[in-house]
């Protein structure tokens, strides 16, 4: 018979007659047991003390654990929202800004001249030397080559490429731009040309003409292709001859133009004009 068998048979008798005899014990001097019990407790505590040690750490690091991973989740989950936040942000000013310029846009005197249509930019096909615009209109909307273009009160350009659903509109600055134009104090007429700078200039202007900083330019309407009226802008310097206008329209912020009904022939008056062109330079 194996020893390690003859050990453990041994060690289960001994465990018996330990087992027995405490229960007699109990019967005869329940204070002894207590005793003995209470200091075999007093002996196994600092065992068990070492042994929990550990067990106790990795509760507390599963703890930590656990406790970082709901924390990264839900900052996955606040970096989410943040993004869905900026997006919304971001869509509320465009549409905020759009919804600006198309105030502008409907707020427009009873006096200007008649629209077609109103179209977004969509390209600015335009460099160094050239200087148009793509709107997302054509033929199909409505829309003819030379009509003239708008924004607010002042005239940008007109349509000199039509497509079917696009068009391009030249506009004042472009070097190809020639405009017949009427200095309205003197009625002095002149002809507005760009050469691709912020500010366009004129030519053909009268030796003995008058022209003062802040004199207002409109269409004279003498090239049957822009009505007659329609505002451009006011002299905003006069340097060794050279007359420099500076558009009522901001060129460079453009989102959305105007056409004008080709067959209107008359359009704003001085005195039809709107407040923000009348004060434009500090002119009366």
């Amino acid at each position: 018979m194996p020893w390690r068998t003859i050990g453990e048979r041994f060690s289960s008798a001994v465990l018996l007659m330990a087992s027995l005899a405490l229960i007699v014990l109990g019967r005869v001097d329940p204070g002894l047991v207590e005793l003995v019990r209470t200091r075999m407790v007093d002996l196994v505590t600092p065992v068990l003390d070492i042994v929990q040690r550990p067990i106790s750490t990795v509760r507390a690091d599963l703890a930590v654990t656990n406790g970082l991973l709901d924390l990264a989740s839900e900052n996955a989950k606040l970096r989410e929202e943040n993004s869905a936040l900026k997006e919304w942000r971001t869509t509320a000013l465009s549409l905020e800004a759009q919804n600006r310029v198309l105030r502008g846009i409907v707020n427009i005197d009873p006096a200007a001249p008649p629209i077609t249509r109103t179209e977004p930019i969509i390209a600015e096909p335009g460099g160094v030397y050239v200087r148009s615009v793509m709107i997302a209109g054509g033929a199909h909307d409505g829309l003819t080559k030379g009509q003239a273009a708008m924004v607010g009160p002042g005239l940008i350009g007109r349509i000199t490429e039509l497509g079917q659903w696009s068009a391009r509109v030249l506009l004042i600055t472009d070097l190809n731009s020639r405009i017949p134009v009427i200095l309205e104090g003197a009625r002095t007429h002149a002809i507005l040309a760009g050469d691709n700078s912020p500010e366009p200039y004129l030519v053909y202007l009268p030796k003995a003409a008058t022209v003062n900083i802040g004199d207002r330019l409109v269409t004279a309407g003498h090239d049957g292709v822009f009505p007659t009226g329609l505002a451009i802008g006011r002299v905003a310097s006069i340097d060794h001859g050279e007359i420099r206008v500076r558009p009522i329209a901001d060129l460079d912020r453009l989102e959305y133009v105007e056409l004008v009904d080709g067959s209107a022939q008359s359009a704003l008056t001085p005195e039809a004009a709107p407040a923000e062109d009348r004060n434009f330079l500090g002119a009366p």
